[in-house]
C-alpha cells in the first residue's frame, strides 16, 4: 500500500483530481459518452471479460464495465480513488502504482485498460513496456488519450498532461512496446471545434483561464442535464460506428485496441 505522497510517482495528476471528478462524473456527458463508447468497443472486439483498469480513478469507468458484465479490477494509486470506487460499488480494487504492481503480477493479466491515463505519464514508453510485462501471451489492451497537439492549451498543462496524441503516433509507440493495433478510431468528433474555440483560440490572444472546479463542471455539463442529454444524442452515431468497427476520422480523443505480439 502507498500513501498520498507522490515524490516517487511517475504520474502527473492534480492533487484534487479525484475529489473534483467524483463530484461531477455521474452527471458528466463526457464520462457518460466515453463509457458507452468503451463498452461498445469491448463488445465489438471480443475484449476479455476479466481485465485490469489501470489508473481508473474513482471507478466511474470500472462501474460501467462491471454493469456490462465484465470482471474488472481497479488498480489505482490514490487512496481517495480507491475509497470513492468502493463507494460506487466496485467489487475488486487494488491500491498500487503500475510500477509496484507489475513486480508481483508479471505475465498474469489477460487484458488491461487505461483510459486517459498515459498522457499524464512523462515516460510513456516505459509505461507501455510495463503493461506488456503484466500481460499474458496474446493479452489485449484498450486505451484512450487526448487527441491532436493542435488542441494543446493551458487546460492540458493544469491537468498534468505531457502530450496529446494521434492514432499514428500511438500505433508506433505500441509497435515498439510489442503490440499490434487491432482497432483504432478517434471519437468526440463534434467537440473538436468547440474545444479549439474555447481553449486554443483565446490563448492565441494571451487569454488563459484557470481550470477551476466550476470550469470543469461547466465543460462537462454537470448540473445541466438537458444540455448533457442533447450532446449525448448528437454524439450517439459514434457508438454505432464503433459497434461496426468503423474508424471515425477525427475527434478530441483517441481510442485503440491492441494485442500483445511479443514479450519484452
Amino acid at each position: 500500500m502507498i500513501g498520498e505522497k507522490r515524490e516517487k510517482w511517475l504520474v502527473s495528476y492534480p492533487d484534487d483530481g479525484n475529489s473534483v471528478c467524483f463530484e461531477m462524473e455521474d452527471m458528466s456527458f463526457w464520462y457518460q459518452h466515453r463509457n458507452e463508447c468503451l463498452v461498445a468497443t469491448m463488445k465489438a472486439n471480443a475484449f476479455p471479460k476479466e481485465f485490469l483498469d489501470i489508473g481508473g480513478g474513482n471507478g466511474i469507468t470500472a462501474l460501467a464495465m462491471q454493469n456490462a458484465g465484465y470482471e474488472v479490477t481497479l488498480v489505482e494509486p490514490y487512496p481517495s480513488g480507491i475509497e470513492n470506487a468502493k463507494k460506487r460499488g466496485i467489487r475488486s480494487t487494488i491500491q498500487s502504482t503500475l510500477e509496484e504492481y507489475v513486480v508481483q503480477g508479471i505475465g498474469t493479466a489477460p487484458a488491461a485498460g487505461f483510459f486517459d491515463v498515459m498522457e499524464h505519464i512523462e515516460d510513456d514508453k516505459s509505461f507501455l513496456n510495463n503493461i506488456n510485462r503484466l500481460l499474458t501471451p496474446d493479452g489485449q489492451i484498450m486505451l484512450t488519450v487526448p487527441a491532436f497537439q493542435s488542441l494543446w492549451s493551458e487546460n492540458d498543462v493544469q491537468l498534468g498532461h505531457f502530450r496529446r496524441y494521434t492514432l499514428a503516433q500511438l500505433s508506433g509507440r505500441l509497435a515498439e512496446a510489442g503490440f499490434k493495433v487491432t482497432y483504432a478510431t478517434y471519437f468526440f468528433s463534434l467537440v473538436w471545434a468547440p474545444m479549439w474555440f474555447a481553449r486554443v483560440l483565446p490563448e492565441k490572444f494571451g487569454i488563459k483561464k484557470d481550470n477551476t472546479p466550476n470550469k470543469k463542471r461547466n465543460e462537462h455539463m454537470a448540473g445541466r442535464p438537458t444540455t448533457a442529454r442533447l450532446l449525448r444524442r448528437l454524439l450517439g452515431w459514434e457508438i454505432n460506428a464503433i459497434r461496426s468497427k468503423t474508424k471515425i476520422p477525427f475527434g478530441t480523443s483517441c481510442l485503440i485496441v491492441a494485442q500483445k505480439t511479443r514479450a519484452l
